[in-house]
Order: structure tokens, then C-alpha cells, then sequence
């Protein structure tokens, strides 16, 4: 509490404040005073009027500031920038990186394995066999070291030192399961099936989806005279997508050797590998097809046969498309998603059936080659043309016709007339004459 002397006028006002002090608690902000402080005011007899107090000697009215406006929030953080992905060394800047770590520290085990391991990579096999034995002179008990010498002896066909490093190898780690497939392998390059079988199970055992240990393990079963385990073995490395299993499996449909057989199955498993660039899936597959084409008095039974299988193998790629709808048997599931729009959908469904020798397929792609599709795919697509052309080659009527129509008018190419008459030689005359009249019916085009 405290009391102030204020004159006004010829009157005197002693006020009396009484202001509380609260306690507060820590952190909290103090309010302020409420605007009627607790007081009292008392008049006095004027006295004889008083010069005012100079300015510093009065009391200050105490005003507290209107509260701010609240603090602006603080800017949300910049997220971080995701660094970008280290650049991958090359071969020669990782060999020089090993050997400046060597050089520090010539006992070093990953510099001197990395060394082995990048000169393996580019060719220099011997080169990376000094260096594994380097390591292992200094790390004899490293089971990857010797399981990486035993990979490299067996580039050399050295294989009784190989398979010495690998059993080594497992001796010291039998999780290694790269060394009981490598061992598999030397058996099978020696005649040692069961020894083989043995080791491809054991590397199954480890790693279930070692897709290149079901195919290797199915091709020494098929040796053994196990069939049907043999064709099991290929199933799971060709739904794996490893071309060589699809293209064992697509003969073991065709020979019906542990599976039933089935010229449907033996296209579609055929296709795939042909599709990942397998040229044993290709011959196949052009062998079949130059059976199917046989036609009137040479057709025999097998022709017949090949020609309704790749016709089952069309109609069995609507079931890859349950959304469908086939309003019309001479529909095809490529023509289908091209009306709805699908295109990219379309368009390896339409070579699919095309190589299976369905001509409503084959048009299409005719049609997308010299047209192209409103914008979404240019004209004179090379992929279709190496289609033709690899059909013809097979000697498909409908691709020769359609290459000497290109040819001759010059349609994505250099126009050229010897070659186009080339593809109609040998077809029937009524064909070569429907050609010959459409082509004379439009000049090249320059």
C-alpha cells in the first residue's frame, strides 16, 4: 500500500493504493491490475496552493500496454532434401580404391576379396585367382574366400581344385548356398547325378527360390529317368520367369515326359521364353508354326494338330482378361483392348496372337504399322516389321504379302521392287496378281 499527495485545484487528494501481488505459478503470465484498484479518497482543507511537483517527483500513472497481437506462428520447416543416390564406382575406380587400401594395409580381407572379385568381373580370371590366394594365405579360415577361388578355378575348368575350395568353404559355413550350387554343377559337368542332385536339393534347402538351382536340379532329375519330379523342379523355375526352364518345361509338354502332354502348354511356355529373347524358344516355336501353315492336300495330321493348338493358345488368353467380354468368335482379346482404348495392353497381346498365326491379329498389326493409332502409336513401328519379317522368314503367307506391299510402295523404308516381287515369289497366283493390282493402284511413295 502507499499513499500520494496529488493537488487539484485548491483541494488536496491523498489516494491510497492497495495493489495485490499474487502468487503465480512458474511460467504463468502475470494479469494486469483490474481497472478499479482497491482505494480510498479522503478531502483535506485547501491549503495555500502549492507550486506542482516537478515532473519527476510525481507518481506515474502506471498504464499497462493493450495486449499484442499473438506472435506470428513460426514458417513451417523446409523438408529435407533427399540426397541423391551415390554414383556406382566403375570396375577401374573400385580396382584402384582396393589397391590404394592395400597398399596401406596388405593384409586387409574385403580390399584384397573386392580386388579378386572386380578383376573376376572383367575378364582377368587369373589375375583374380592371385589375389584370392593372397587373402586366404592371410584369412585361411574365411569361408567366402574360398568359395570365391573355387568360383573362379571353375571358370578355368579346373575342377578338382574347385570343388576342393568349395567343400572347404562349406566346411567352414554350410549356409553358403552359392557353394553347394556351384558343387552341383561340377558334379553334373562330371556325371556325378546323384552327387549333383544331393548338392542342387541342399541349396534348395537353404534358398527355396533359387530358381536357377530348380532348373539345374530338373535337367539332372530329367537325366536320372525322374520325370515327373524333374518336370515339378522346371515348373518352379519357369513361374520363377527363368527362360531355359520355361523353354524344358514347353518340351516336356510337348513329349508329355512327366507332365501330361499338351501342344497348348508347350506355346505358352514357349512364348514366354521366346518373349525374354531365348533362340532355342524361337526355333521351336517356327517349327511348329511351319507345321501349322501346311495347308489343303499336304496337311497331315500333326499339321492339323499344331494348327488348332495355336488357335486353343489364343482363345486361352481371354482368361488373362476375365473383364471382357467376347461378343463375336472371330474377336480376339488384342483387337478387343485396342477398341476400349487399352492400348498399351493391346499391343503385346496383338503380337502374342499374331506369332500364333491369328490373321484378324495380324491385320491389326499391318494396320498399326502403315497408320499408326490417332497419336498414341506413330506409324512404321520397327517392332512390327521385324515381326513380318520373321514370320515370313518362317514362311507365313499373310507376313510375305504384307512386306511386299510395304516394299514396294516404300512405306517406312526405302522403296524397293526386286524385294518386294522376292516375297511373292512361290504364292499363289491369285494372291501375287491381288497385290500386284493394289500396289499398281498407288504410286510409291517417295
Amino acid at each position: 500500500m502507499f499513499s500520494q499527495r496529488v493537488a487539484v485545484g485548491r483541494w488536496f487528494l491523498i489516494v491510497t493504493v492497495t495493489l495485490p501481488f499474487p502468487s503465480f505459478p512458474a511460467g504463468a503470465q502475470e494479469e494486469p491490475p483490474p481497472a478499479a484498484a482497491t482505494g480510498t479518497v479522503q478531502a483535506e482543507p485547501s491549503a495555500p496552493e502549492a507550486p506542482a511537483a516537478p515532473p519527476a517527483a510525481q507518481e506515474a500513472v502506471r498504464v499497462e500496454p493493450l495486449p499484442g497481437e499473438p506472435p506470428a506462428p513460426p514458417p513451417p520447416p523446409t523438408p529435407p532434401i533427399a540426397p541423391e543416390p551415390p554414383v556406382p564406382l566403375t570396375p577401374l575406380e573400385t580396382l584402384a580404391r582396393a589397391r590404394q587400401a592395400l597398399h596401406i594395409e596388405p593384409d586387409a580381407q574385403e580390399p584384397r576379396l573386392t580386388l579378386g572379385r572386380t578383376l573376376f568381373q572383367l575378364g582377368d580370371t587369373d589375375g583374380a585367382i592371385d589375389e584370392y590366394r593372397t587373402a586366404l594365405r592371410f584369412h585361411p579360415t574365411v569361408a567366402q574366400a574360398h568359395l570365391d577361388l573355387g568360383t573362379a578355378l571353375m571358370a578355368k575348368q579346373d575342377w578338382r581344385a574347385a570343388m576342393t575350395e568349395l567343400q572347404e568353404a562349406v566346411r567352414l559355413d554350410p549356409t553358403l548356398v552359392q557353394a553347394h550350387y556351384s558343387m552341383g554343377t561340377i558334379h553334373y559337368t562330371k556325371g556325378n547325378v546323384q552327387s549333383a542332385i544331393k548338392a542342387y536339393q541342399e541349396a534348395l534347402r537353404l534358398k527355396q527360390d533359387f530358381a536357377e538351382a530348380h532348373y539345374r536340379l530338373g535337367l539332372v532329375l530329367k537325366v536320372a529317368g525322374r520325370d515327373k519330379e524333374a518336370a515339378q523342379e522346371l515348373e518352379a523355375g519357369a513361374l520363377a520367369g527363368l527362360a531355359k526352364a520355361q523353354y524344358f518345361l514347353g518340351n516336356a509338354y510337348r513329349s508329355g515326359q512327366g507332365v501330361e502332354k499338351s501342344q497348348i502348354m508347350a506355346i505358352t511356355w514357349w512364348a514366354q521364353a521366346f518373349e525374354q529373347g531365348l533362340p532355342e524358344a524361337a526355333q521351336a516355336l517356327t517349327q511348329l508354326r511351319r507345321l501349322a501353315a501346311v495347308k489343303g492336300n499336304l496337311q497331315t495330321k500333326q499339321s492339323k494338330a499344331a494348327a488348332e493348338a495355336f488357335k486353343n493358345y489364343c482363345d486361352q488368353l481371354w482368361l488373362d482378361f476375365p473383364d471382357l467380354d467376347r461378343d463375336q468368335p472371330t474377336q480376339t482379346v488384342g483387337t478387343t483392348l485396342l477398341k476400349q482404348g487399352r492400348t498399351a495392353e493391346a499391343l503385346p497381346v496383338l503380337l502374342r496372337e499374331a506369332y500364333a498365326l491369328n490373321e484378324i491379329s495380324h491385320t491389326a498389326l499391318v494396320q498399326l504399322y502403315e497408320h499408326g493409332l490417332d497419336g498414341q502409336l506413330p506409324p512404321h513401328g520397327q517392332w512390327i516389321l521385324s515381326y513380318l519379317e520373321s514370320t515370313a522368314a518362317d514362311g507365313a503367307v499373310p507376313s510375305r504379302m504384307a512386306l511386299a506391299r510395304i516394299y514396294a510402295k516404300g512405306l517406312g523404308l526405302a522403296a524397293d521392287a526386286a524385294k518386294a516381287k522376292s516375297y511373292l515369289k512361290g504364292l499363289p497366283r491369285e494372291d501375287v496378281k491381288r497385290i500386284l493390282d493394289e500396289i499398281a493402284a498407288e504410286p510409291p511413295k517417295p
